[in-house]
């Protein structure tokens, strides 16, 4: 009886435990599916060196966008350093994914900021900038959140943490929480890229 038990108990460890890396099926992923939510949708919008850029010019590559602004403090450089990290570990993988970095401040950070900005964490990195108007539509569009507070004389951004992966026929596929590690989101991209 108690070999029974033990043997259930290490079925049940087993099942609960999370997939490890490189052994997910074809569907299965680390960050949350919001396919079906239809989130996103076109953008056009102005990079760090005054390009325009939309979202078709990525067909058929994985785009990670992510929302945030440059004077932020904590979470905008440690998923920036974390986008870094998931690029070598995808390897050749990382000509095929794009990472976009929208301001939510756009009155502050400004197209010479946002040039100094970006090459520090990857030159092949793309932020993108736009009107306030333009902003509040593209982070409605992507279910972000954002607000513009003044605190002691400073001006702090409350702002939303996830980003998202667009999948290579440029719908958004997965939503990517801010906890996430650099290897579960590399092996999203990879599960995707299979995909097709």
């Amino acid at each position: 009886m108690r070999l029974l038990l033990l043997a259930a108990g290490l079925c049940w460890g087993l099942v609960t435990q999370p997939i490890a890396y490189g052994e997910a099926s074809a569907n299965t992923y680390y960050g949350k599916d919001v396919s079906a939510k239809h989130i996103g949708g076109p953008f056009s919008l102005v990079d760090q060196n005054g390009r325009r850029r939309s979202l078709k010019e990525f067909r058929g590559n994985i785009v990670l966008i992510f929302f945030g602004y440059t004077r932020c403090p904590d979470v905008c450089p440690t998923t920036l350093s974390r986008m870094s990290r998931v690029m070598e570990l995808l390897g050749p993988d990382s000509a095929r994914t794009q990472v976009l970095w929208v301001t939510v401040d756009p009155k502050r950070d400004t197209q010479a900021l946002l040039h100094n900005y970006m090459p520090v964490f990857d030159p092949k990195f793309i932020a993108l900038r736009g009107t306030p108007a333009q902003t509040e539509v593209l982070a409605k569009a992507f279910d972000i959140s954002y607000q513009i507070l003044e605190y002691k004389g400073a001006i702090l951004v409350d702002h939303s943490a996830y980003g998202y992966l667009i999948d290579p026929s440029g719908e958004t596929r997965l939503k990517l929480p801010y906890n996430m590690t650099a290897e579960q989101i590399a092996a999203d991209i990879r599960t995707v890229l299979r995909q097709g």
